[in-house]
């Protein structure tokens, strides 16, 4: 297949003229317009850009599925694949809620075996273990009775049973016995500050035993004050990736500008936190063992807590444009930053030769979009 007539991003992010041709699933040649022709069809871009997949690397549900709660493991990632995959995504990981440590054994064993088989959409990227290490303090719509202390070995033996597909563990780095939990777990794969009450001092602690990025930063973490700037100080001025969701409820546009300035292009990621009702709209859905109710753009508890989001990922890279991050770094944080952060940019999140064709097209006027001023 040979993509014509249009722009690429650039594996440095910036938007140019050029043809892509593509066979079995793979980026085989990237030449100036007009150089490349094809046997197996043309697609015309018509003044269009290619731009690499996207990748949401935490997202718990949509489509009325919950990875945590689905009984019917396989089938819930299928539906999760077809949506996402027609909102642009090459690729996401879904994220498990906090749960008993028996309930989340049996759901590492389910995605092993969902996982041997390719989905129809959207790829499969590893688990997002989202609980159960984290702070009750800052559960948010995390079920405080399942929280329990960070613990290597449930860590090594939910990964044994999930075929060493976890890519990410979370956890609260002032909890007891964390920092070793984090020095062992970083082992196995990337470390995430999440639901936290964390100090400051306790952030940088976690962080130096190696703790890569935040989970959805400033949210299920204290805000930042003059005397006591917390966790989430700590992680902005680390060189830790750091996750936002972009929804236009769960942070104020002006941090998202603000976080943009501290940390720059290549720091930062945009997530969704997708729950069930993700492309449905208003009504009651399922959020691991939680009864969540939406109504417009938000998602709650009964107790008023928020409960992940409604915006898929494209939007949300969408709504971080009118925010005021320019477009190709908003662009980067939905495919390179994710991809990078999973430990999978070798094969997604650039358009480069050698790497999959998973690809997704976007108008020229989005890319090329004036960002305010920020």
């Amino acid at each position: 297949m040979l993509y014509k007539n249009g722009y690429i991003v650039t594996r440095n992010f910036t938007v140019e003229r050029a043809d892509v041709r593509v066979s079995k699933g793979i980026i085989t040649d990237i030449l100036p317009p007009g150089a490349l022709s094809d046997s197996e069809g043309e697609f015309d871009l018509a003044g269009d850009v290619l731009a690499p997949g996207l990748v949401d690397m935490h997202i718990h549900g949509c489509m009325g599925v919950d990875f945590s709660s689905a009984p019917d493991t396989p089938s819930c990632l299928e539906i999760m694949s077809k949506y996402l995959h027609s909102r642009g995504v090459a690729a996401f990981a879904p994220a498990a809620m906090t749960m008993p440590y028996g309930e989340l054994c049996r759901l590492m064993e389910r995605y092993r075996t969902a996982s041997q088989n390719p989905l129809s959409g959207a790829a499969l990227a590893g688990v997002y273990l989202e609980g159960p290490f984290l702070s009750a303090k800052k559960c948010a719509a995390q079920p405080p009775e399942y929280i329990i202390p960070p613990d290597i070995a449930k860590l090594k033996e939910l990964h044994r049973r999930s075929g060493e597909n976890i890519r990410v563990a979370c956890v609260a780095p002032e909890a007891e016995g964390a920092e070793s939990f984090i020095n062992e777990a970083a082992k196995l794969c990337r470390v995430s500050a999440a639901h936290t009450d964390a100090s400051y001092e306790a952030g940088v602690r976690g962080i130096q035993a190696g703790i890569t990025s935040a989970t959805h930063l400033f949210n299920a973490m204290n805000d930042i004050s003059r005397r006591e700037p917390g966790c989430a100080a700590a992680l902005l001025e680390s060189d830790c990736f750091c996750e936002l969701i972009c929804d236009g409820v769960h942070i104020h546009p002006a941090v998202i500008r603000l976080t943009y300035r501290i940390i720059g292009a290549e720091r930062l990621i945009i997530v969704s936190d997708g729950m069930a009702a993700m492309g449905l709209g208003n009504g009651c859905f399922r959020l691991g063992t939680q009864t969540v109710t939406v109504n417009g753009n938000e998602a709650r508890l009964s107790c008023g807590s928020l409960a992940g989001s409604v915006t898929d990922i494209r939007t949300a890279f969408c709504k971080a444009v009118e925010f005021g991050i320019p477009p190709l770094d908003a662009l980067r944080a939905v495919t390179l930053n994710p991809a990078k952060a999973l430990g999978i940019d070798s094969t997604l999140g650039t358009i480069e030769v050698g790497k999959a064709a998973r690809l997704t097209v976007m108008r020229a006027a989005l890319l090329k979009k004036t960002s305010k001023k920020v």
